[in-house]
């Protein structure tokens, strides 16, 4: 299997799907206005107001992966967690690239901690994209509408866990997720429909998996929903340290579940949604 540098060409599909699929991002992505330097989307550290804490002195701001750029100390005072409703008004599309830029400091490398997380009313994860440094994996979870909460696991990446500058992009579509880090393609599973999140519950950043109440430190210079997955994809990785090499990776992605059941006819294991992992501060 090649693994290429750049982004992958979208495939073709019929046009009235095509625009039905732009007819549904465009209306529930932010509107970008003609001239604006800005990707469709939304944008994450605004949704925590990460810069103005930073100008208040609750986070620190330090320098990113060059020295043109800005990042964040995140963590662990502070608590990151804000209504689903006020940050996604009409939910997410159902396909959309996730992105963020960050660096693991110190203990984190090796904690099992949610990047993004969107939780329902009781504390139950409804998506989250996760790093597990006790695996040296990436998890992204999801609810599906026919089999319950499923886990894709990408594992066998030890060059994402040290403190280095990374860029990861999860490509999200209706019957896929991909994984990019640093630029290259690291693989990509077919997943079930996806459930629609709910919007009265809460969405977090930089928290441990068993225990959504304790913050992890972590340094961020972005974070984004992408609504166009092409571009998203096609964004260079040249500022980036520790950028990996091209070429076929020896990471091997694989689905899993937090207990061993049989696997589905779609490749897939299946397990019930747990139940709220912890107590919940407001």
């Amino acid at each position: 299997m090649e693994y290429l540098c750049t982004g992958l060409h979208s495939q073709t599909v019929r046009f009235s799907s095509q625009v039905g699929i732009h007819m549904e991002q465009q209306s529930m992505c932010p509107q970008i206005n003609i001239g604006e330097d800005r990707f469709p989307g939304f944008y994450i550290m605004s949704q925590f107001h990460i810069a103005e804490l930073a100008r208040r002195g609750t986070v620190k701001k330090i320098s990113g992966s060059s020295p043109q750029h800005v990042a964040y100390q995140i963590g662990p005072a502070f608590n990151f967690r804000i209504n689903t409703r006020s940050a996604y008004p009409l939910g997410l599309p159902d396909e959309f690239a996730f992105v963020s830029v960050l660096r693991m400091i110190g203990s984190t490398i090796t904690k099992n901690w949610n990047i993004w997380q969107m939780q329902d009313v009781n504390g139950n994860e409804q998506l989250s994209v996760r790093l597990n440094g006790e695996s040296e994996s990436l998890e992204f979870t999801f609810t599906a509408t026919d089999t319950g909460r499923q886990t894709v696991v990408f594992s066998s990446l030890p060059f994402l866990f040290n403190e280095r500058w990374h860029r990861v992009l999860l490509d999200v579509s209706r019957r896929s997720v991909t994984l990019f880090v640093d630029c290259v393609m690291i693989g990509s599973h077919n997943i079930s429909h996806r459930q629609k999140v709910s919007l009265d519950g809460f969405t977090l950043i930089g928290k441990l998996k068993d225990n959504p109440v304790m913050a992890v430190p972590f340094e961020l210079q972005s974070m984004l929903i992408h609504c166009d997955v092409t571009r998203a994809r096609t964004e260079a990785c040249f500022d980036l340290p520790a950028r990996i090499s091209c070429g076929p990776s020896p990471a091997v992605s694989s689905l899993q579940t937090l207990q061993s059941l049989p696997v589905t006819k779609h490749g897939m294991n299946k397990h019930e949604p747990l139940m709220a992992m912890g107590p919940r501060t407001v």
